[in-house]
């Protein structure tokens, strides 16, 4: 049999016995133009018909795409399973999904990143990004969007004296790592080691450290801060990080973690060593994305905005589109410590 024809807009409107600019003020999500009655009945028609919109005209008539790009910048191939970024997609999707917008998601890695096909092909209005790698490589990312000349948007990343039209979207992680160092300090530790996932990798776990360090150096009461690397954060890494560590240095009085995953294998490797948590070695994490709460002990932790942090990112962009230009250049998320009984 023939394919069946799809439904226009027309034949959509006359099913309803309404004119076809009701049916285009539905479809564009135009409800304030419309009467609930007349709602109802587009609606049931476009059901009955099976009525999808033609994208790619609508495109041509309004010379926008109706689309918004996100770049994560990951070394791993499974970088949705990092617990930040999903939060971050979550709330910029959902937000863009509300209001008309399509997400167009790429992960790459640092080196890959000026082949990424949402830098090379206009697929989109504008972007959100998630950079990584160090300095430098960050750097180069940031250079190479300037370039695309479109409404950015930069999620836990510093460029603010940028021309660039942008917006950066951070949490202030100096503040979160200054808070769990104060939790820390109420242990009176003499050797603090702080377990992260790789040494200037990601911006915002830069500032963390920088703000943990900090809060314990003006404290002056602990005599050894280190920082040691976990390589992937696997349970493996982690554990052969934490043994070598405590082989070559002795067995901290603290571990500040910078997320709760690392936080949770460290509890549970210094427990099968037989250390008492709290009571000898005292555990901190950060994000305070549910798994906190599932460790035992609980973690005293940070509670990360992520989720409203890529809401405020979508909202930012289609203001931007709207208005042509960012209202804030930074939009800057406090941290909230969650006291838990690991600290």
């Amino acid at each position: 049999m023939p394919p069946k024809k799809r439904a226009t807009i027309k034949q959509v409107a006359e099913h309803a016995h309404v004119s076809p600019m009701t049916v285009s003020n539905y479809v564009n999500g135009h409800f304030d133009l419309l009467s609930d009655k007349m709602k109802e009945r587009v609606s049931k028609s476009i059901k009955e018909l099976n009525y999808r919109r033609n994208f790619g005209a609508h495109v041509l008539r309004t010379s926008q795409l109706w689309s918004i790009g996100l770049i994560i910048v990951d070394r791993s191939d499974e970088f949705l399973a990092d617990g930040y970024t999903t939060q971050i997609t979550s709330g910029f999707s959902n937000y863009l999904n509300n209001n008309g917008y399509s997400l167009l998601l790429q992960g790459v890695k640092p080196e890959e990143f000026e082949n990424s096909n949402i830098v090379r092909n206009l697929q989109t209005d504008a972007i959100g990004v998630l950079f990584s790698g160090d300095d430098a490589a960050r750097q180069s990312q940031f250079e190479l969007i300037c370039e695309l000349s479109q409404p950015t948007v930069l999620f836990l990343e510093d460029f603010e004296n940028s021309t660039h039209k942008l917006c950066s979207i951070k949490q202030d992680e100096i503040a979160g790592g200054s808070q769990l160092a104060g939790a820390v300090l109420k242990y009176s530790p003499k050797h603090v080691a702080i377990l992260t996932s790789g040494e200037n990798e990601w911006a915002a776990v830069n500032k963390r450290i920088a703000g943990m360090r900090r809060a314990l150096d003006q404290a002056g009461v602990v005599d050894r801060i280190f920082t040691v690397p976990c390589g992937d954060t696997s349970f493996g890494d982690v554990s052969v990080s934490l043994e070598r560590h405590v082989r070559d240095h002795g067995l901290p009085d603290a571990v500040m973690c910078i997320n709760d995953y690392i936080a949770m294998s460290a509890i549970t490797l210094l427990k099968r060593r037989g250390v008492d948590v709290p009571g000898r070695t005292c555990v901190t994490g950060f994000n305070a994305f549910q798994l906190h709460q599932m460790s035992d002990p609980t973690i005293t932790t940070m509670q990360s905005p992520a989720y409203e942090m890529g809401q405020a990112g979508a909202k930012a962009l289609l203001d931007c589109l709207d208005s042509d230009g960012f209202s804030d250049r930074v939009i800057t998320f406090p941290g909230i410590l969650v006291q838990g009984e690991s600290a």
